[in-house]
């Protein structure tokens, strides 16, 4: 056993001994038939007044409400127990957790499934509302029954955490070559890092909760992430100089253990999608606007925030290309071509 996989299984063996009052397998579509207490256990990285756990509390408020309290909803948010989505996922597939959201990156690698890559093609989505064309129609019968083929989870649907930015400690970025030589955090997934590589950095990938110190001892340059996450992580403290380049959109995928879901009696199942479908909807206005916050707030904080022009993007976008050209695999050709005839760019 390798040291990454042992850890793993050692966090989950302690969490399930936190966890022992488990719901009990049940045989499918009986669970809360008897009017007994139906516990769904959730879990998020971010503090409680962070956006995102913002949405999981709707969630709560909703199931709870429709179920007339037979559901109970307990949230474990700031890294309670653990701080990688990567064991979320791990918890959720063994039945430690009932629901999580995990970035599609994620889920596209522990779950090998293709077609989640597409929200790592770069400047692929001109914005939030072409992204949601797709998870919301064709495409995303997709994501749900790949997902719930290759895993035991339930998809339940997406929602962003925001846009893609750069920021850095050097200088002001607004073209490709102003970003030569300059190490940027980046995720070792293939899009992400060449994306960044192809646009003139150097794609270091650190641990996500290394970022701050790492800035801060110039170990690295700068780091692309979402504006909210910049902001709310406070990189932009030891990093002032921000560009808007919006090169990813960040969905997370919301699931649920696909055994704990199927043990539901049909009027539980149909609280937990209206709960989730509220937490969706909710979460989603709540990204549109933790987003614009971030933006005024850093401004205010005196960060040097560049809106690209057009011409401006447009030498992004050609920088990026072969990023494109050498990963399109990863995506799939034919889950690419689908998307860009659904968003009308072929």
């Amino acid at each position: 056993m390798n040291l990454k996989v042992k850890s793993i299984f050692l966090s989950l063996v302690a969490i399930m001994l936190i966890l022992s009052g488990c719901n009990a397998q049940a045989v499918d579509g009986t669970v809360g038939s008897e009017g007994e207490k139906v516990v769904i256990r959730m879990a998020n990285l971010v503090a409680a007044d962070n956006f995102l756990n913002i949405g999981y509390e709707k969630f709560k408020e909703v199931a709870e409400a429709e179920s007339n309290g037979q559901i109970e909803v307990q949230i474990y948010n700031s890294g309670t127990l653990t701080t990688s989505e990567d064991i979320e996922y791990e918890m959720l597939q063994t039945g430690v957790l009932d629901i999580v959201t995990n970035a599609a990156f994620v889920v596209a690698s522990n779950a090998q499934i293709p077609a989640y890559n597409i929200f790592d093609v770069p400047f692929l989505f001109s914005n939030e509302d072409e992204m949601y064309t797709l998870v919301d129609g064709k495409y995303g019968d997709i994501l749900k029954s790949s997902l719930e083929e290759n895993s035991n989870a339930y998809y339940l649907g997406a929602f962003s955490i925001g846009s893609f930015a750069i920021a850095n400690d050097n200088h002001k970025v607004r073209k490709p070559s102003d970003l030569k030589g300059l190490k940027i955090r980046s995720t070792t997934t293939p899009l992400q890092s060449g994306t960044i590589a192809a646009m003139g950095a150097n794609p270091t990938p650190i641990s996500y909760g290394e970022i701050f110190t790492s800035l801060q001892q110039g170990t690295i340059d700068g780091v692309q992430t979402t504006t909210p996450l910049i902001y709310g992580d406070k990189f932009y403290e030891v990093a002032n100089h921000l560009t808007l380049t919006r090169h990813f959109p960040l969905p997370h995928i919301m699931m649920m253990n696909k055994e704990f879901y199927d043990g539901l009696t049909d009027e539980m199942k149909a609280v937990v999608n209206k709960a989730a479908e509220e937490q969706i909807k909710y979460a989603r206005e709540l990204a549109v606007e933790a987003e614009k916050n971030a933006i005024i707030g850093m401004q205010e904080d005196g960060v040097e925030v560049v809106e690209l022009t057009p011409k401006e993007l447009e030498a992004f976008k050609e920088a990026v290309q072969p990023a494109i050209d050498n990963n399109i695999d990863k995506v799939g050709i034919e889950n690419y071509e689908m998307a860009r005839n659904i968003l009308g760019k072929n």
